[in-house]
């Protein structure tokens, strides 16, 4: 291990990355423990060397302008012959990424309390002229006191700006705004961005885009995260314009600063939990968020369980749901990710039709190709485990009407070529729904015509209705 660098004596490595080490250091000369973060210089290339580095230098000693108690501190910059490196604040702390790795929904006062750390230390920066440009759980130390330490100012600039001209990209894709996706100039509301995906992953356990860097990027483009208070169901719904106001994706529709962020955040919270914000401790209460009037007779309003991302214990679902849910699961997970599992089981406890459950899980698809494929592979699935559908509580039922419900959908009138020809055309005017439309129309009815009008009912244009009906002729 490196001994010396520069007047720092290296004591310890505290981690390593892509750019080079961070170390725990002494610093003699005022008998001070630091964190040295060291970047290796031929990252940079050798055309560009001498123009990098003095931009890396900058960048560092304009991070180290900042002096705020939520900022880890830079001290000092230097350079030896195989690194250059940053002299930061030592904090004992960990990061939240850790803290988040059980994927599950935080205490919602430590939550909040994290967040106006953060978005106070990003306003003081923003007004001084840094954007972080890095914002994630892993560059969020949190101390034992509850204290958040922002990790990585400048440094990160450096990361998505100058290191990217040299074809290198640099940083964490699940975090970064969509005009960081597409080369474009970049301000404070980038940072406001990455504040609002920090935001919905510890309220809810989840990141709103997962998946691979290529799926991820497409989903900050274009996707529409779930709500949050959908998945966990102990957040006030009211938050949900919050974080989605955070996550425009187009900066002009976004809070114009960490500040509005921060105030919206309170405003919400009425007078309720403001006192709890700046000094929660880790305990194991379960707190949810009141409406502002909304009071409370105790400080904090305790919840019997934890927030949780499951709607209905896994234990209360039926066999055939049990014995489904698993392979469900994989085939959404192929398509979003790991919030798969979480809508997957929220669907389940829903209803017990399974073309009910799988159409509820289709908006959740960002593409139409990744929709048609969940449809088919979905259908395959039913086919192979053929759960039962759900039957109306027992009431005065006829003959004709169980018989109804026990017919095969192949049975004679309606053939498979036909089903197969109807869900052709009913796929060119609703997509790819289509085939669970059809699959759940044919086990209802053996006849065409009432088949067919069945399937109308989910065309709701009123001339491509009919035209769809006029383009089988008559039928028996």
């Amino acid at each position: 291990m490196l001994e010396q660098l520069g007047k720092y004596r290296i004591d310890s490595v505290l981690g390593k990355g892509a750019m080079g080490t961070v170390y725990k250091a002494f610093d003699p000369h005022i008998a001070r423990t630091v964190a040295l973060k060291t970047i290796r210089k031929e990252l940079f290339g050798d055309s560009h060397h001498a123009e990098l580095v003095s931009r890396f230098k900058n960048e560092a000693q304009a991070a180290g302008r900042l002096m705020h108690p939520n900022i880890v501190a830079v001290y000092d910059y230097g350079e030896d012959e195989g690194s250059a490196y940053i002299a930061m604040e030592y904090v004992e702390g960990t990061p939240l990424n850790t803290l988040l790795a059980t994927q599950q929904a935080r205490d919602l006062n430590h939550s909040l309390g994290w967040m106006r750390q953060l978005l106070l230390a990003l306003e003081y920066a923003h007004s001084k002229g840094v954007v972080h440009r890095d914002i994630k759980p892993a560059n969020l130390l949190i101390t034992a006191d509850a204290r958040v330490k922002v990790t990585d100012f400048g440094v990160a600039r450096l990361d998505s700006s100058t290191l990217t001209q040299t074809g290198s990209m640099i940083g964490t894709p699940s975090y970064m705004s969509p005009e960081q996706f597409c080369g474009e100039l970049i301000d404070g509301r980038s940072d406001v961005f990455s504040a609002g995906i920090v935001l919905y992953q510890l309220l809810t356990g989840e990141r709103p885009f997962s998946g691979s860097a290529t799926m991820v990027m497409q989903q900050i483009l274009n996707q529409t995260p779930v709500a949050p208070s959908s998945l966990n169901l102990a957040l006030d719904p009211a938050l949900d314009s919050v974080i989605a106001r955070a996550l425009a994706k187009r900066p002009s529709d976004r809070y114009p600063s960490a500040q509005a962020f921060l105030d919206d955040l309170q405003a919400l919270s009425g007078n309720t939990t403001k006192g709890t914000w700046a000094n929660a401790q880790v305990d194991d209460d379960r707190t949810i968020l009141m409406r502002p009037g909304q009071g409370v007779t105790s400080g904090v309003h305790t919840l019997p369980t934890p927030p949780t991302l499951v709607t209905t214990p896994v234990e209360t679902l039926t066999p055939w749901k049990l014995a489904m849910m698993p392979e469900l699961e994989s085939l959404l997970s192929h398509q979003i990710g790991p919030l798969a599992r979480f809508l997957v089981r929220k669907s389940l406890t829903a209803t017990d039709d399974f073309d009910a459950i799988c159409a509820a899980l289709l908006p959740h698809i960002p593409s139409e190709r990744g929709r048609e494929q969940f449809a088919s592979a979905s259908h395959s699935l039913f086919q192979r485990l053929n759960p039962p559908t759900s039957i109306p509580e027992p009431t005065a039922v006829t003959q004709s009407h169980v018989a109804t419900h026990t017919q095969q959908p192949c049975d004679p009138g309606l053939d498979s070529a036909f089903t197969e020809m109807a869900e052709r055309r009913l796929a060119a005017v609703i997509g790819p729904i289509a085939r669970i439309v059809v699959s759940r129309a044919a086990r209802a009815t053996s006849l065409r015509q009432p088949f067919l009008q069945r399937l109308a009912e989910h065309v709701e244009d009123e001339a491509q209705r009919l035209g769809f009906l006029n383009s089988f002729g008559p039928t028996p």
